[in-house]
């Protein structure tokens, strides 16, 4: 639901895009004295970024979800915390762990071994980089453990360097996933698919520049419409509000007929069905199942 500019998402991919251009530089060598270090240090930078990224745990925990028919929410893990958990995480937010405790809970449950895909996950080198706890050698990541020599302790590069990787390809297919699912959908654009058999809602699918979807239109047929669409200009939202307690996208549609017919409640009995056109074409859709 986020205007223009409170998209963090979209921040997340230019900034490991950017750290990853930079590597890729042909300056590199001239720029960084130290380049294997400066590789290193960027990288890590791109494991604390790739796990502490919001969206794509509650994009495949909402995935989950809807599989198991417990519906969408803004907010995915709530249901799955206890009263103890909710205190903890009132202002700090669920930790990275606790939300990967859940996606395996759900995918189990959903019969899907996909739980083991956030092998990459280590809470001790979450921790290390994001208190920047860490000391860089030849041949080790070593950690201090706050106080010193006390629980100190340190990891192979070649042990990092395979937990890094996962993390990136990781992040990589989400990625393009993302962008596959948008593309496919985009390619029904200009189509009215029947959504309500109830209300006979047809929706539309909305697409961007680059022809990837980016939002819904449904067309009621009382010439009214419920629109969701969003772009980096920031969203659209009409005649439609995230119903949270439910699990549910609720709609606004417009007038009710006084004395409906057999169509549609949104539809006189001496009336016809009227639609508002489709974006870009100016055609009036029908309803046809």
């Amino acid at each position: 639901m986020e205007d223009k500019g409170w998209d963090p998402y979209l921040e997340s991919r230019g900034i490991l895009e950017d750290l990853n251009t930079i590597l890729q530089s042909d300056y590199s060598d001239e720029i960084f004295p130290d380049k294997d270090f400066t590789i290193w240090r960027m990288r890590l930078l791109m494991y604390s970024h790739i796990v502490e990224m919001d969206a794509p745990y509650e994009v495949i925990t909402n995935l989950l979800r809807f599989r198991l028919g417990k519906g969408y929410n803004p907010y995915p893990y709530d249901m799955f915390l206890n009263n103890k958990d909710k205190r903890q995480f009132k202002h700090s937010g669920v930790y990275p762990h606790k939300k990967i405790k859940i996606i395996k809970m759900l995918s189990e449950e959903a019969g899907i071994s996909f739980g083991d895909i956030f092998e990459f996950y280590d809470s001790k080198l979450r921790n290390a980089i994001s208190h920047s706890d860490y000391v860089l050698t030849d041949k080790q990541f070593r950690v201090r453990n706050g106080a010193g020599a006390y629980g100190a302790y340190s990891i192979p590069l070649e042990q990092l360097n395979e937990t890094m990787t996962k993390a990136k390809l990781f992040i990589s297919t989400i990625f393009a996933l993302d962008r596959t699912a948008r593309e496919i959908w985009g390619k029904k654009s200009q189509q009215a698919i029947p959504y309500d058999p109830e209300y006979k809602g047809l929706m539309e699918v909305l697409v961007d520049d680059e022809r990837l979807m980016c939002g819904f239109k449904v067309h009621w047929p009382n010439n009214s419409e419920s629109v969701y669409r969003r772009t980096q200009d920031g969203i659209d939202m009409t005649n439609c509000m995230l119903d949270k307690k439910n699990s549910r996208v609720q709609f606004m549609v417009g007038l009710y007929a006084r004395k409906p017919g057999e169509f549609s409640p949104l539809v006189e009995s001496s009336g016809e069905p009227t639609y508002t056109p489709i974006e870009g074409t100016g055609k009036i859709p029908t309803w046809n199942p």
